[in-house]
């Protein structure tokens, strides 16, 4: 897939449900998570943006729920965390009864991980309900090495997991298919969302799932450049994902 900049829509004149990815889409992707601040000109504009009475915004990251609300900073959004395994929606708390069963599973992998991965810039996030093992700072002649004992950490439990791959990062998500997809497809039957038309933004590859559940009903962009994708169109980097959203700011 080609550069894209301006997918040819023209300004929003009916009702639009925005489900932008956090991480590589809002912000750019950095070498620890807490790092990864949204700067208070785009906070400004996402504020704006939100005000306007025909667009709603929602927050899809993999992030836990917590961790993705701190650093966006916006209240009247939707946030969905854990890859959706957890949803608010206004004063509404949703977890997946999923997430909440693997709670005890995190417990235990989360010190084995610790114990089994002794390479120097590993890092064990603990989003509650999963679990992330970032490795964008272990050095290269380190990864096959991290890779394998990654696995044989995780062997005695590999049935009752689910492991998924994204930028420079192995998640530990509870079995079964519910991800970005389902939760976005799950909001929009929920009263606030009905008659809105999705558009969703993303970078990674947990967004393919949603790319691939919005395929016959909204639009979907990829933020990179490339044709190994399931969305729609692309946008070139970060900056042209806010381009593209000043048409939604417009009356």
């Amino acid at each position: 897939m080609g550069r894209e900049d301006n997918p040819g829509l023209t300004p929003v004149i009916v009702k639009t449900a925005l489900f932008l990815d956090y991480d590589g889409t809002l912000t750019p992707i950095v070498d620890h998570p807490d790092r990864a601040r949204l700067g208070a000109v785009r906070k400004r504009f996402l504020r704006t943006l939100a005000q306007r009475p025909v667009v709603k915004i929602a927050i899809v990251s993999g992030r836990s729920l917590a961790s993705v609300r701190k650093q966006v900073g916006l209240p009247g959004l939707i946030y969905i965390g854990n890859h959706g395994l957890e949803i608010m929606l206004g004063k509404r708390r949703v977890v997946v009864p999923a997430a909440r069963r693997f709670a005890k599973t995190v417990r235990e992998l989360k010190t084995v991980l610790h114990r089994g991965l002794p390479f120097p810039g590993v890092l064990i996030e603990d989003k509650g309900y999963t679990i992330s093992v970032h490795y964008r700072k272990v050095h290269r002649r380190h990864l096959k090495s991290f890779r394998q004992a990654f696995f044989r950490a995780i062997a005695p439990w590999r049935k009752r997991i689910r492991v998924t791959a994204g930028k420079k990062v192995l998640e530990l998500r509870p079995p079964g298919l519910w991800g970005k997809g389902r939760a976005v497809k799950w909001l929009l039957r929920q009263p606030q969302l009905r008659g809105y038309q999705p558009v969703y933004i993303g970078d990674d590859r947990t967004d393919e799932d949603a790319f691939r559940a919005l395929r016959q009903r909204g639009l979907t962009l990829r933020v990179g450049l490339t044709s190994a994708t399931a969305a729609q169109k692309c946008l070139p980097g970060i900056s042209g994902v806010y381009r593209y959203l000043e048409r939604y700011r417009q009356p």
